[in-house]
């Protein structure tokens, strides 16, 4: 159950880094990001996710709740944006549900 939750964990983490980079993507393609703001917004959102995801993917839980709560300070700057609240709820999810996988793992080993 344990490497469930990790697998889980690993593929909602990936799923956020590549909605972003396909919403990220469509946006560039239909005209780009009506300014530098968004762009940035864009930028740091994907960073964020992406250093998350890499938390998830290497087992280093601290590196990936910065970045989820990177994302949610992103969430609050953008005024609740529902787009970036949906991907941020995913994103803490993963984390959440990576670590406690984890964590579980490491109990039934000893």
């Amino acid at each position: 159950m344990a490497n469930t939750r990790v697998a889980l964990a690993k593929g909602f983490s990936v799923g956020v880094v590549v909605i972003l980079l396909l919403s990220g993507g469509a946006v560039l393609f239909e005209g780009g990001f009506g300014g530098v703001d968004f762009l940035l917004a864009y930028l740091l959102a994907l960073l964020f996710s992406t250093a998350a995801a890499a938390g998830i993917w290497t087992g280093r839980y601290r590196l990936a709740a910065v970045g989820g709560v990177g994302m949610l300070a992103e969430v609050v700057l953008q005024r609740f944006n529902p787009f970036f609240v949906g991907l941020t709820t995913l994103l803490l999810v993963a984390v959440v549900v990576g670590y406690s996988g984890r964590t579980r793992e490491h109990l039934s080993e000893g």
